[in-house]
């Protein structure tokens, strides 16, 4: 076997790359033309701590390079000393592949993930109930929802600080939402009345009130007109309601609210006011009478030629507040002693209530105060104080009732030891009554 044989058969032992190398060498083919690299794409492959692309492929690749590097070198072998010269060469140009550098220049790319806590709302229910004790249409909350939580756990991916995604894998209920409750009302006569159980409803004319629901039914008593009632409930037609500590029924369309009847609050007033009114009423509280309500009634009068009972009205209703004596009483008294403030005790001595006065000697037993004001409030002071309060009650400025000259908190009882005149009660009486029904 001569040389050239030798070098075939060792030829054949020889990896491609090496067997190219001795083509070449001894002139058997010519360098091949490197192939054009096909560009070879990776997917994404994503963890949860790391994101790379195609890292994992271009590990693979380095192995097999290795690999086939490792391969080659073990089959590799000179027959000559020029053939030990060419691979010595290969071998001389061998570079070291550090794997952390590749790694970390794919590592280096804008792409990460995080994984955070977060609380999440619950949305609440809704739930709608009918309800015929409100005014059709009408919503009453009798329950407030409330939003439950979750705490989530998400993995989120970013790519170049822009988050791409965001994933949950783990939920732990942190409390149960709770259901909001509404009412909805249905009653169509309490939507046209304007009205809600519980308010003041206003009857329209005199009626009766009865124990049931039916006009056959045992009455209770009577109401007069405009009086204010109570609405406790209403059904098909019949309303129950309070009057004065009475309870009963009566037909729902013959009560009315202020919404419905503009006005009919002021004449309900104006009505107790006027009901108030009799020779037995008690005076040792206030009137009832607001001070707009005192200016009207001591207002226009013909007899007050002098504008006193006019231009003192304010003074009279915070005497009634200041000293708990009815100021329409108070007031009724000076009219009737001083004839609207024309009588010589009056005028000369600004006594409006012939205070001090002995029939013999009227004018001159009387007292002579500094003003009408004065002698207003002194008056006042007096009658708390010795008439229409018992001994022992408490009255104003922390001080207690006398009582010698008390037989009752009426015009009647006043009316014993006050004046010698038996009628002056009746008197005093009318006057009052004509300025109630001035309101």
């Amino acid at each position: 076997m001569n040389q050239k044989d030798i070098r075939n058969k060792q030829a054949e032992q020889l990896p491609d790359l090496f067997k190219e190398i001795q083509d070449i060498r001894y002139g058997r083919a010519k360098p091949k033309e490197e192939p054009v690299k096909e560009e070879i794409k990776f997917n994404r492959i994503q963890v949860i701590d790391h994101k790379f692309n195609a890292i994992g492929a271009i590990i693979g690749i380095l192995f097999l390079i290795l690999f086939s590097t490792s391969i080659h070198s073990n089959y590799i072998f000179a027959t000559s000393e020029e053939e030990k010269i060419a691979i010595s060469e290969f071998e001389k140009n061998k570079k070291v592949l550090n794997m952390m550098d590749i790694i970390s220049s794919n590592i280096s790319e804008s792409t990460k993930k995080e994984i955070i806590t977060k609380e999440v709302t619950i949305d609440y229910e809704t739930e709608y109930v009918k309800n015929d004790t409100l005014p059709k249409d009408e919503e009453k909350i009798i329950q407030v929802g409330k939003f439950g939580a979750i705490e989530q756990t998400v993995i989120k991916s970013y790519e170049n600080d822009e988050l791409i995604s965001e994933d949950v894998i783990g939920e732990v209920k942190l409390s149960d939402p709770i259901t909001q409750i509404i009412e909805v009302g249905t009653s169509e006569y309490l939507k046209e009345k304007s009205v809600h159980i519980g308010d003041i409803m206003y009857t329209k004319e005199r009626m009766y009130m009865y124990k049931e629901p039916k006009e056959d039914a045992q009455t209770v008593c009577i109401i007069y007109d405009s009086i204010d009632v109570k609405l406790v409930s209403e059904k098909d037609g019949w309303c129950y309601v309070t009057v004065d500590g009475l309870e009963g029924y009566v037909k729902g369309d013959l009560i009315t609210s202020e919404n419905e009847t503009p006005g009919i609050k002021e004449k309900s007033r104006k009505k107790r006011l006027l009901l108030t009114l009799n020779p037995e009423m008690q005076l040792n509280k206030p009137s009832g009478l607001t001070k707009e309500d005192f200016k009207k009634v001591l207002s226009g009068n013909q007899g007050d030629r002098e504008k006193i009972f006019e231009n003192n009205a304010e003074l009279f209703y915070e005497i009634e507040q200041k000293y708990n004596i009815n100021g329409i009483f108070l007031a009724s008294i000076a009219i009737h002693e001083s004839n609207w403030g024309t009588s010589n005790i009056a005028m000369q001595k600004k006594n409006l209530f012939g205070f001090g006065s002995f029939d013999f000697s009227a004018f001159e037993s009387s007292t002579t105060f500094e003003s009408y004001q004065y002698g207003i409030d002194y008056v006042a002071k007096v009658l708390v104080k010795y008439y229409i309060n018992e001994q022992g009650t408490s009255i104003y400025d922390g001080e207690t009732a006398v009582g010698t000259y008390y037989n009752g908190a009426t015009v009647a009882g006043v009316n014993v030891r006050y004046a010698s005149d038996q009628n002056w009660s009746t008197r005093v009486f009318n006057i009052m009554k004509a300025l109630y029904e001035k309101i």
